[in-house]
C-alpha cells in the first residue's frame, strides 16, 4: 500500500463574518500514486463541504478551498513519523513552558476519563 498525507484547507463561513477561520486538516489517504491521492484529496473535500447550524442557530459553512501538501509515507507502521515541524521560538523558556503545560494538560484529562 501507498499511504499519502495531505493538508486539506477550508474556509468557515459564519452570517457575520467577522472573525475569518480556516480549518487545516491533515487526512491519510491511500493511493496507487501521487496523483490519484491528491485526486481522492480533491474530491473528498468537495464531498465535504457542508452547513451546520451552531448552538446560537447560526449557519456555519465549511467551504473546502484547497489541498496545499501532499506527502508519501509509504507503508504504515507503528511509531513512524508523519510529520514534523521545527521550532524557532524567540525564547526558549517560553517555549518550553508552553509544552510542558500542553503535555500536563493532556495527561489530566486521560486521568479524568479513567476515572469517569
Amino acid at each position: 500500500m501507498n499511504w499519502f498525507i495531505v493538508k486539506m484547507i477550508f474556509q468557515i463561513e459564519t452570517e457575520d463574518n467577522l472573525y475569518p477561520q480556516f480549518d487545516e486538516q491533515l487526512r491519510i489517504i491511500d493511493a496507487i500514486n501521487e496523483d490519484l491521492a491528491l485526486e481522492i484529496a480533491y474530491q473528498m473535500g468537495q464531498m465535504e463541504q457542508e452547513e451546520i447550524k451552531s448552538h446560537k442557530d447560526e449557519v456555519l459553512k465549511w467551504k473546502f478551498i484547497a489541498v496545499t501538501e501532499i506527502n508519501h509515507i509509504g507503508e504504515v507502521e507503528h511509531g513512524k513519523e508523519i510529520h514534523y515541524q521545527i521550532s524557532e521560538p524567540q525564547e526558549a523558556s517560553d517555549y518550553l513552558s508552553l509544552v510542558k503545560e500542553k503535555a500536563l494538560s493532556l495527561k489530566t484529562r486521560k486521568q479524568n476519563i479513567n476515572c469517569g
